[in-house]
């Protein structure tokens, strides 16, 4: 039974949210970024995490400017806690999660979408050359 964080990494607010064996997600909370770890130590250890899940941001199915400084915390919070880290696009997620009713957030709304993102779509893979 895979258990799931998802996060939208802001510079100053960040949004998380969740997901069980049952794949209904769920957002969770809204917190400053500074105190980041302290809340997924505390959502990992309550909810039994196994996979972290980061939205990246991507133009044009490219990595933007953002994206080396997400991907960077994504990697130290996976060590912290032991978990592995996937990424997946988070192109209009802000925007959606603004059309969306919720008392959990704007940023947890985010993260949610991020989540679903990744449970219909599968984790961002950057693009390779191929030969031929």
């Amino acid at each position: 039974m895979t258990r799931y964080l998802a996060v939208d990494l802001g510079a100053r607010k960040t949004g998380l949210a969740w997901c069980g064996a049952t794949h209904l997600v769920e957002a969770l909370d809204v917190v400053p970024t500074a105190q980041l770890s302290q809340a997924i130590r505390r959502w990992v250890t309550d909810l039994e995490i196994d996979i972290l899940v980061y939205g990246l941001p991507l133009r044009a199915g490219k990595l933007a400017g953002a994206a080396k400084k997400v991907r960077r915390e994504a990697r130290l919070m996976a060590a912290q806690f032991e978990l592995p880290v996937e990424f997946v696009d988070e192109t209009g997620t802000t925007d959606e999660a603004m059309q969306r009713p919720g008392s959990k957030g704007l940023d947890a709304r985010a993260a949610a979408l991020i989540l679903q993102r990744y449970l219909d779509q599968g984790p961002w893979r950057p693009e390779r050359k191929t030969d031929g």
